[in-house]
């Protein structure tokens, strides 16, 4: 039964229509998003700003940025002027994902190799100012992570092994094909509004923020023929409702000396409760069975440790984040009103269950800037982090596999107007085999109880990223 409930997540993965995005998000966000989102860091960008972007992440120890209200709250103790910020980036993702199947009749085997190349917008802005010499005050508004990818024309056996003649019980001369066509669309979202203050006792700063978050997710597996009119059992389609929470951040930093400066912040994590509507495509094509959903997922804690050091024209920062991945995205429940589901044995259950089974993942950034004449600052920046996806959970929809990034950028100040930023990242791709025993290996090679052919199913996944930041930012 267990088996059975796992199996049938992964048949899950369908459309349904998007919750609305309540108008004030989409006033101050000012750009939509493009057709999938996608983090370095698991599903979280390496930075958010694009200065940030430009040393490759690497700021928790430096600040002076609003987007401080991000990372480190307590940097803004430090302001001495106004200051207002807005900026995107835009990530030009690739994923290579490629399976087969090979079946005891060769008319079942299959291969399927697929390069997609979406893209999406990670928008921010914010304002912060001193209300004296010790105390600073602001807000951020900033996509802080996300998922998804869009697969079209892969091709599958039926489900059961069947034809479309034998599923609907009819005789049509392009119904004696036992393949299908699956189509999957995810898409996960999540945007932070923080408000935070800074207050300096000395060498030593203290900044807290309050984190209000939304979030959205939408999921799609479509079953086809292979001419493409006819939707098979199997398709289901999952489309939450708006989510909100909240949590917040504490930020300290500390001059060691006039060159040196330790920083260190704690994020809570964001339980998000993302209950929402489920349809079904069972074996009648006019019936579209539905049910309300109950689910809730975590979005993790974060610690982050930097130390910065300044000395005449440049600024060097090394940071270490740690993300417990393995405590929020291990397993997720999807809990229907009434049970829907089929299982391979026949039986029917109002229970899914997602594996994800990510590990801890510890990040390594660093960076350096350099402040040259006329204006201009030169930015470059490193950062490593072993993808928190395992073999176990791996799958063409959620989450990256590339671990080594490279950054560079550029920041242009002027005496009065206007400060301008732009960067560049790199997330070098990386190759990743799945189990046979992951979800997405079970959802395509168990046809019955008694037909089951781990091993004739094989997949991989690279994900490789192309990054463009840029930023303006004013002191008033």
């Amino acid at each position: 039964m267990k088996l059975g409930i796992i199996i049938t997540l992964y048949k899950g993965f369908s459309r349904s229509k998007r919750g609305r995005i309540p108008f004030l998000l989409i006033l101050l966000l000012f750009l939509s998003f493009g057709s999938s989102v996608y983090g370095f860091q698991g599903i979280m960008p390496t930075s958010v700003g694009a200065r940030q972007a430009g040393m490759g992440g690497a700021f928790q120890a430096i600040g002076g940025s609003v987007m401080d209200l991000e990372s480190n709250p307590s940097h803004l103790a430090r302001l001495t002027t106004p200051k207002w910020e807005f900026g995107t980036s835009v990530h030009f993702a690739k994923i290579e994902y490629s399976d087969s199947f090979i079946d005891q009749d060769p008319n079942l085997s299959y291969q399927n190799k697929i390069v997609e190349t979406p893209r999406a917008v990670f928008p921010y802005m914010g304002y912060i100012h001193p209300v004296t010499d010790r105390l600073g005050i602001g807000f951020a508004l900033y996509t802080q992570g996300g998922g998804g990818g869009s697969f079209s024309n892969i091709t599958r056996i039926s489900p059961g092994k069947q034809s479309l003649n034998d599923t609907f019980g009819v005789n049509v001369p392009f119904g004696t094909e036992r393949k299908s066509q699956e189509d999957l669309k995810f898409k996960f979202m999540l945007t932070k509004l923080t408000i935070g203050a800074g207050y300096r006792f000395g060498n030593l700063s203290v900044g807290l923020g309050l984190d209000l978050a939304y979030a959205f997710m939408e999921m799609k597996k479509t079953n086809l023929d292979l001419s493409r009119t006819v939707e098979l059992p199997g398709s289901l389609a999952y489309n939450s409702d708006p989510a909100y929470s909240y949590g917040g951040k504490l930020g300290f930093s500390y001059e060691l000396s006039s060159n040196i400066r330790l920083a260190y912040s704690y994020t809570l994590r964001n339980v998000l409760h993302m209950d929402g509507q489920m349809k079904v495509e069972g074996e009648d094509p006019i019936v579209k069975n539905g049910s309300r959903v109950s689910r809730y997922m975590v979005w993790p804690d974060r610690h982050i440790f930097g130390i910065s050091y300044r000395i005449h024209s440049w600024i060097f920062d090394f940071d270490i984040k740690f993300i417990p991945w393995s405590q929020s995205f291990r397993t997720n429940r999807f809990i229907l009103e009434r049970p829907l589901v089929t299982t391979p044995i026949g039986s029917e259950s109002n229970v899914m269950q997602m594996n994800f089974r990510w590990r801890d993942q510890y990040c390594f950034a660093l960076g350096a800037e350099y402040e040259w004449k006329y204006g201009f600052r030169f930015r470059a920046g490193y950062s490593y982090a072993k993808t928190p996806m395992t073999p176990q959970g791996l799958n063409p929809m959620l989450g990256t596999t590339n671990e080594h990034h490279l950054a560079g950028g550029l920041g242009y100040y002027t005496t009065s107007g206007p400060t301008l930023h732009f960067a560049i990242e790199y997330a070098f791709p990386k190759s990743m085999k799945g189990s046979e025993s992951s979800d997405w290996a079970l959802a395509h090679s168990i046809f019955s109880a008694k037909e089951i052919q781990l091993t004739q199913f094989q997949f991989s996944k690279s994900v490789s990223v192309l990054s463009l930041s840029f930023g303006v930012e004013k002191n008033i």
